[in-house]
């Protein structure tokens, strides 16, 4: 070993052969062998070697590209962070090595060090400057392959720098998003819902036309629907709120609205009353974007039919009697199907007319709203000590059903009849720092403590109030004249 001035005197001859540095072949090899047996000063300046003449050297590039990763792993901060610096200038000689590094990059996002990150973070960047196909191909394989820590880290690098997607990515340039977004529904293969929605919102950041394009693709709304499958289920409406929340002003619901159709057709077959309430949310979700009178018209009937078979039948009582035992029914199924009435009938009055659709539901209608308005009632009666407890949060959402649904058959019975559509759903609701203010008992107002009470009524035997003689002040402040009416010295303090 000819230690640090020997690997010196090797690079200055690579450096002064220029463009011939080739020919020296015996001098980088022994660069290269200095890895395995060197000091850390020689190990440091073969991390800098290595890469600066690597593309001279074409046929020991594999044995390069080993050696430089490995001094990546050392234990020294100073050798490896030398060795990571060097990683993007080995591409600079061979493009398609972009992938590979960029797939160890990611791989080393969650070193230990805020220098480290920065440096492998800045590695990146450069790379997906370089060929951004390339760069996004390595780092999402490992968001699909690699363990949950790197997942995470790599996802958040992601976001970081798709915030300014400019800065690696030229605009207008649609066969590099296609391929982003082709990587990026490749992910979505098999993720948690909140992976799921971390990458919707990576791709909200650089497209959200083709963002909506792979919700809908996750959806596979092409498969038929199989009223049996929960898993189905849970997949189609658990992506609902984000295709809702990307919709693009000028797209279709015909789609979305044609497969609710189909699920309307079935919603007796599927077994779990939660997933029922599911897909009639999902349902009133995708009506709250813009909505094409063909569109409404292809699940009017079916949200019509169901809804007659959900609300119940019964006497109504007089105008001044509460319903006396109003019966069970599910108030949250009757809240999605009204104000999908409402949206879709909105578009297609006639549909209403027709038949007397309408008027067959009135005394049904009527019949609700007086057992909505016990609901109501009762939970507002009700007690609870805690705030912030389940108890609270599923009482109040329950009295918001109850608001809406009243407001929703108000808009149904009145005439003329009006359709209410902006409505705050209860499922959507935050209900996580809400109190039991709504159901405490009620107290009475205490005075204000500058305020002077009056003297409660004195009353006769018989009921009657008798009114009180005014009765003068007496004291040393009670008067400003004496009994003879002459004024009294007037005191300055």
């Amino acid at each position: 070993m000819e230690g640090v001035e020997g690997l010196y005197k090797k690079f200055g001859v690579l450096a002064d052969a220029k463009e011939k540095a080739g020919e020296f072949e015996e001098e980088y090899l022994s660069i290269l062998d200095t890895i395995r047996n060197g000091s850390d000063p020689e190990k440091r300046l073969c991390a800098s070697f290595i890469p600066r003449f690597f593309k001279s050297f074409p046929k020991h590039q594999e044995t390069a590209f080993n050696a430089q990763i490995d001094l990546c792993q050392e234990e020294e901060a100073v050798i490896r962070r030398e060795a990571i610096k060097g990683l993007p200038d080995l591409c600079k000689a061979d493009n398609s090595l972009v992938p590979r590094l960029a797939d160890i990059l990611a791989q080393l996002l969650p070193i230990d060090g805020h220098l480290d990150q920065t440096i492998v973070k800045h590695c990146l960047v450069q790379l997906l400057k370089q060929d951004t196909e390339g760069a996004i191909a390595g780092i999402v394989n490992q968001v699909i392959y690699g363990r949950e820590v790197v997942r995470e880290t790599v996802l958040k690098f992601l976001a970081d720098r798709f915030n300014e997607p400019d800065k690696f990515l030229s605009r207008g340039n649609d066969k590099v998003l296609d391929f982003v977004f082709l990587k990026l529904g490749e992910i979505l293969e098999s993720v948690t819902y909140e992976e799921f929605q971390q990458v919707v919102q990576l791709g909200a950041k650089l497209d959200k036309r083709r963002t909506h394009k792979l919700i809908i693709a996750v959806m596979d709304l092409d498969t038929p629907f199989d009223p049996s499958s929960l898993d189905l289920i849970e997949k189609v409406t658990s992506c609902i709120p984000l295709y809702v929340k990307y919709f693009p002003k000028d797209a279709t619901t015909s789609t979305i609205l044609k497969y609710f159709s189909t699920v309307l057709s079935l919603f007796p077959q599927i077994n779990s009353t939660q997933h029922q309430i599911m897909c009639l949310e999902a349902l009133a979700e995708c009506l709250t974007v813009s909505v094409s009178v063909e569109d409404a018209a292809l699940c009017i009937d079916g949200i019509y039919d169901l809804l007659v078979n959900v609300l119940p039948q019964g006497e109504l009582p007089d105008s001044k009697s509460e319903v006396a035992d109003p019966p069970s029914f599910n108030i949250s199924a009757m809240e999605c199907l009204l104000y999908c009435l409402h949206r879709t009938a909105k578009l297609v009055p006639e549909f209403l007319k027709e038949e007397k659709r309408l008027e067959n539901l009135e005394h049904k209608l009527r019949y609700v709203l007086r057992c909505c308005s016990c609901y109501a009632k009762r939970l507002k009666s009700s007690s609870i000590s805690e705030d912030g407890t389940e108890k609270v949060k599923l009482k109040t959402r329950a009295y918001k059903c109850c608001n809406n649904t009243k407001e929703l058959v108000k808009g149904l019975v009145s005439s003329p009849t009006t359709f209410k559509t902006d409505i705050s759903f209860s499922w959507k609701v935050d209900y996580t720092n809400v109190t039991n203010r709504l159901f405490s008992p009620r107290h009475e107002k205490r005075p204000h403590p500058h305020v002077r009470s009056s003297p409660p009524k004195r009353r006769r035997s018989g009921g009657q109030s008798i009114q009180q003689v005014y009765t003068p002040p007496t004291g040393r402040y009670s008067g400003v004249t004496n009994g003879r009416g002459d004024e009294r010295e007037r005191r300055r303090y």
